[in-house]
């Protein structure tokens, strides 16, 4: 619930009162996950970012059953896999569907600035951002907040001008950047994996299929992609049942099933936070 001119923050039962930017915010929500804290993460831990990916080959290469399981997975042939990612809620979310700890770091963000550095960051807004910003009235800072929290993610890479950057929480900065620099159109992200022989040798996102050598393409909706890395499903699974497709030697991956299951468990038990 949000009421201008006050800020208190509940979260877990503790309450913030925050005299600087006037707002009231519920930051707990029913059916919320409590071992899920709202505390400021790493990119790292976010999917699918490329950090987030790092991080999973990184996990992958310490997994006892994906060495065993995947032994002489690639050795003769090509192994490389890419998880495509399909339909990545950009258009129907804004940036105030992030994470909760995104949104309130924003809010703590605009709390630190001054007027006169809300006047700044503004006037320096191209035409068009700074005409939607003043049209809004009242309080300018409060505008400038409400502009960027209603922002839709597809446009968030075009509507964050430098000075807005320059103030904006360095999570929200590097999510930006991950969707500036990943997307291969807007809504689709390529993650490929160098699988060889029980380990990831290497990972990269690609801004087309042409761009590495690979031997198999997973492709999924996104809404899918996260069921598999909360470890709700089996890619196996998946694939039989339709809802992921893949380009490749489908014998392989059901000769190396038992390897699909670990590199699984694996992505579930690699701390991740989602982005939508």
């Amino acid at each position: 619930m949000d009421l201008i001119n006050n800020r208190l923050c509940v979260a877990q039962g503790s309450i913030v009162y925050n005299a600087t930017y006037w707002r009231i915010r519920v930051c707990t929500h029913v059916g919320a996950d409590p071992t899920m804290s709202a505390e400021p993460q790493s990119i790292d831990d976010y999917f699918p970012t490329e950090p987030w990916l790092e991080q999973y080959r990184d996990a992958i290469n310490a997994s006892e059953a994906v060495s065993e399981t995947g032994e002489d997975w690639g050795v003769g042939w090509q192994g490389e896999m890419v998880f495509h990612i399909e339909d990545l809620p950009l258009h129907d979310r804004t940036v105030a569907d992030l994470p909760e700890e995104i949104v309130t770091l924003i809010d703590e963000a605009f709390d630190s600035l001054s007027d006169a550095e809300i006047e700044e960051i503004v006037a320096a807004a191209p035409e068009e951002i700074r005409t939607d910003i003043e049209s809004r009235g009242g309080d300018l800072r409060q505008a400038a907040h409400d502009e960027l929290l209603e922002t839709a993610l597809v446009e968030g890479p075009d509507r964050m001008w430098p000075e807005m950057r320059d103030a904006a929480p360095e999570l929200l900065v590097e999510m930006i950047e991950q969707l500036e620099e990943n997307l291969a159109d807007d809504a689709t992200i390529y993650a490929w994996l160098d699988l060889y022989d029980g380990s990831c040798r290497d990972v990269g996102v690609l801004d087309d299929l042409e761009e590495r050598e690979h031997g198999f393409v997973l492709s999924g909706e996104y809404a899918v992609w996260k069921g598999l890395v909360e470890g709700q499903e089996d890619v196996i699974s998946l694939i039989m049942g339709g809802q992921m497709e893949l380009d490749g030697d489908m014998q392989k991956i059901l000769q190396y099933s038992d390897s699909a299951v670990a590199l699984t468990e694996v992505a579930a038990d690699t701390d991740s936070r989602f982005l939508f």
